[in-house]
């Protein structure tokens, strides 16, 4: 059985009443966000009926102050002839769309109105909740609107180097991947990260025009020269450029708007330097480590 929220509410599970001793379902206190399903798996007995009722709460807050706490009910039940049905008392609160495939064995929960949010940028926190707990889902339609395009700080990683511990320089050449990725004003779990890139990558072909991707990655055959008794290492250095703009998110009858989210995305114009920077050997490495040159791509 499956309990859908399409709501703007979080909710939470405080009691399960009648669950089978090898039901699997989740432990009282557990919360269903916006975007989000609770699952219940209920052993069935040939023959026999089994019913349980799960008991929820959710509070919202109140003009003024102060905040209403409601509550209801869903009961799952698997008749004498193995087939599921489910009901509930939340439709004094939402829209209940009831479904499956014999009988029933989920609910979708919406609001009964339409109604508009808006999460400022100054709470990044809220935004990052609402983007991994709803984009990810797929319950949600999100969209990415950008209003402005910047340049950023240029993004570095140490992509090769490695000790010349003889009194010889040396000079050659090494292939070097190198990979440059977004970053956001909003942290992104690894489970929605793909979702919200395809996202923005989507938005921000729309508005420029041409194709963009949240990843750059390049390999290229670099030459280095180190010198005698000194360590080397190189660096990529990708130019990067902030977009900002408007996330929404449409779940049921709710929209959120996003306001002032922006991702750090590689320049896909910009060609990829690679910097390269020196320094002695210390007495101890010296001393340390083996009389040969070392230079590898880092890993």
């Amino acid at each position: 059985f499956d309990i859908v929220n399409k709501t703007k509410h979080t909710l939470t599970l405080v009691g399960v009443d009648g669950a089978g001793i090898r039901d699997d379902y989740p432990r009282n206190g557990t919360t269903v966000a916006p975007g989000k399903t609770l699952h219940y798996e209920k052993v069935y007995y040939f023959a026999q009926r089994g019913e349980t009722t799960l008991r929820f709460t959710y509070s919202e807050p109140l003009d003024g102050g102060g905040s209403r706490i409601s509550a209801f009910e869903v009961r799952v039940v698997v008749d004498a002839l193995s087939a599921t049905n489910i009901f509930t008392d939340a439709d004094t609160f939402f829209t209940v769309d009831k479904h499956g495939a014999v009988g029933a064995d989920t609910i979708d929960l919406l609001e009964k109105e339409a109604s508009e949010i808006t999460v400022p940028k100054a709470d990044a926190q809220k935004q990052a909740e609402l983007l991994n707990q709803t984009c990810a889902s797929g319950l949600a339609v999100c969209t990415f609107e950008p209003t402005s395009k910047t340049t950023a700080s240029p993004q570095l990683r140490l992509v090769a180097g490695g000790p010349n511990n003889t009194s010889t320089p040396a000079t050659g050449s090494l292939t070097i991947k190198t990979v440059a990725t977004s970053t956001s004003s909003v942290e992104t779990t690894g489970s929605a990260k793909l979702t919200i890139n395809g996202i923005l990558e989507a938005g921000l072909s729309e508005k420029y025009g041409k194709s963009w991707t949240s990843t750059r990655e390049v390999t290229r055959t670099e030459p280095y020269t180190v010198g005698a008794y000194m360590d080397l290492s190189m660096y990529s250095k990708v130019v990067m450029e902030r977009v900002t703009g408007n996330f929404t998110v449409r779940l049921g009858k709710t929209t959120w708007n996003l306001d002032g989210v922006y991702f750090d995305v590689p320049n896909p114009d910009a060609d990829v330097l690679f910097i390269r920077d020196e320094r002695p050997l210390t007495a101890q490495e010296k001393a340390s480590l083996p009389h040969h040159i070392d230079i590898t791509p880092s890993s």
